[in-house]
């Protein structure tokens, strides 16, 4: 009885409290917004990471694994030469297509590009894929054109890097790795980051690239996920193919993981140093309510409540007008960012940003969990700056109280 007595008494403080806040527009509403503001901030820079890693997700699957030569943590400084080919083959585990191995031989190379409207140029990856690339389920489909034909210097590009940099309609011509290409097609791959590169034939890229016993990766279908054990394990143990395997989950998080945290790190200082200004904001704010209502503060005490009801009220109060501005803060960014389209610069572990490294686009990704560390942070810094003036409320002395009104 006593403990509801007590949260009784702290909500209808705190009412009373939340009432007078129209009478102090100008404070109530800087506070809010002060604390909207970094809520946003936080909810932006989680978005952007979240689309960031979302495109790399999309294309993961945990039945297919990606081959690499041993040493190696990503498709670019890979080297894995032709003949293990017939080493993955020979491996358990592979899946087939009636007799045919769905084991895909791939090559990166990149192309430069510019954008439209601006002076500024990119770099795209150029894939080079075999036909078996086709038969692993990639969620690919053509939107314009025709896919490439082998053997000769054709592309399709994605829709991605096609909406975003001239050049690179059906018909156009553009130069990659000293060859003249020709646009047939433009294809779309969802969600995934193969929409922000081109495609073409392993043995044209080969040859323009004059890597013709080389290739960068395998992606290799597997019969189960538990296949994956007893594939890696005979690779693995093969000193002559001195490859390195992983799950395509597995690498694609490892790919995402560079850029997104390095998105985090830098948005998080600034959010930090924001939030550190809400806060002080929030605390001045707080102390002049408390101020404006020492009468009232001083008569509950009076009247024989305790100090914790009157710093419970003060910091819940706090923690109000925090998760005020973090669901305002949460829903501006939802409705103004969410499926933004952006890009960045460097791909995978790659995180030197520069005009050099092959651009990668994806879409600000604001979901339910993202909000919500967003008004769970704007709370937090709520009660952050309502802890001092609680304080100070709680020991307001009663006698000097009620003498100065």
């Amino acid at each position: 009885m006593r403990l509801m007595n007590a949260i009784r008494a702290v909500l209808r403080l705190t009412l009373a409290a939340v009432r007078a806040w129209p009478s102090r527009p100008v404070d109530t509403l800087v506070t809010v917004l002060g604390f909207a503001t970094v809520a946003g901030i936080l909810a932006a820079v989680l978005a952007m990471a979240g689309g960031y890693r979302h495109i790399f997700d999309a294309a993961a699957q945990n039945t297919t694994a990606i081959v690499l030569s041993r040493g190696s943590n990503s498709e670019w400084n890979s080297s894995v030469p032709a003949g293990a080919v017939a080493e993955a083959t020979e491996a358990p585990g592979v899946a087939r297509a009636g007799s045919v191995p769905l084991i895909a031989e791939d090559l990166l190379g990149s192309m430069p590009v510019h954008y439209r409207g601006r002076s500024l140029s990119a770099r795209i990856v150029v894939r080079g894929v075999s036909p078996t690339m086709f038969a692993i389920d990639k969620g690919l489909h053509l939107v314009k054109g025709r896919w490439f034909r082998p053997g000769l210097n054709e592309i399709v590009v994605g829709e991605a890097a096609e909406g975003s940099f001239r050049g690179l309609a059906v018909g156009d011509r553009v130069m990659a790795a000293g060859t003249l290409w020709t646009v047939v097609g433009v294809f779309s791959a969802g969600a995934q980051f193969f929409s922000s590169e081109a495609w073409t034939s392993l043995g044209s890229l080969q040859g323009a690239e004059r890597r013709p016993r080389t290739y960068s990766s395998l992606y290799v279908e597997l019969n189960s996920r538990r296949a994956f054990h007893r594939f890696t394990r005979v690779l693995s143990q093969n000193p002559r193919a001195a490859l390195h395997v992983m799950r395509e989950s597995t690498y694609f998080s490892h790919q995402a993981s560079g850029m997104s945290k390095l998105i985090i790190r830098i948005g998080g200082f600034f959010t930090t140093m924001m939030a550190a200004a809400a806060v002080f904001g929030a605390m001045s704010t707080l102390l002049v309510m408390v101020e404006a209502r020492r009468l009232e503060v001083a008569t509950l005490r009076a009247l024989g409540y305790p100090h914790g009801i009157v710093f419970a009220a003060t910091l819940l109060e706090g923690s109000l007008l925090g998760s005020l501005g973090g669901i305002v803060g949460a829903a501006v960014v939802y409705l103004s960012l969410n499926g933004y389209a952006a890009s960045t610069l460097g791909i995978g572990a790659q995180t030197v940003v520069t005009t050099t490294t092959p651009q990668v686009f994806f879409h600000f990704l604001v979901s339910g969990s993202t909000m919500l560390k967003a008004v769970l942070w704007s709370i937090a810094m709520g009660m952050a700056g309502g802890l001092y003036p609680a304080v100070r409320a709680a020991r307001m002395p009663i006698a000097a109280a009620l003498r100065d009104i």
